[in-house]
């Protein structure tokens, strides 16, 4: 069996997201590879009010309509086509573990990334989803910085 030749791209909309996915686009190009774009949204909480369900779900309705409209801006401005990508949107708490688990899940080569570069109080109190995914990940990780 062949190493695999794609590529995960978890993508936030970022600025760096979007040079990460040039990044990824031009490694599967160059290898002849697939691109997998992932999104991770917070996940629905569960109201106690229920007049409140029928906002809430329009609101993360809203959002994920949002979140797959800017995905085909991002696979717009790439150039990529149909055979070269496909996207998925995901609602999960944690990132990191869920882009690490995905790429396990589908044997990626590698998983191409951006780091929003943020230091001191900031990390810490934030959390970097790059740092984490690099350590839950069993593959190479690609950061690419802005």
């Amino acid at each position: 069996m062949g190493a695999s030749k794609t590529y995960l791209v978890p993508v936030d909309f970022s600025k760096g997201s979007k040079i990460a996915l040039r990044h990824a686009a031009a490694l599967a190009r160059k290898k002849k590879g697939k691109l997998v774009l992932l999104h991770v949204m917070l996940p629905r909480v569960h109201p106690l009010i229920s007049q409140a369900d029928a906002f809430i779900g329009s609101v993360y309705a809203t959002a994920e309509r949002r979140a797959r409209r800017d995905l085909q801006a991002m696979v717009r401005r790439a150039k990529l086509n149909p055979a070269e990508y496909r996207s998925i949107l995901l609602r999960r708490a944690d990132a990191a573990r869920v882009i690490a688990d995905l790429a396990r899940r589908l044997r990626v080569a590698m998983i191409v990334m951006s780091s929003h570069g943020r230091t001191g109080f900031r990390r810490f109190t934030l959390g970097s989803v790059a740092e984490r995914t690099v350590r839950y990940a069993d593959c190479p990780v690609l950061i690419v910085k802005k």
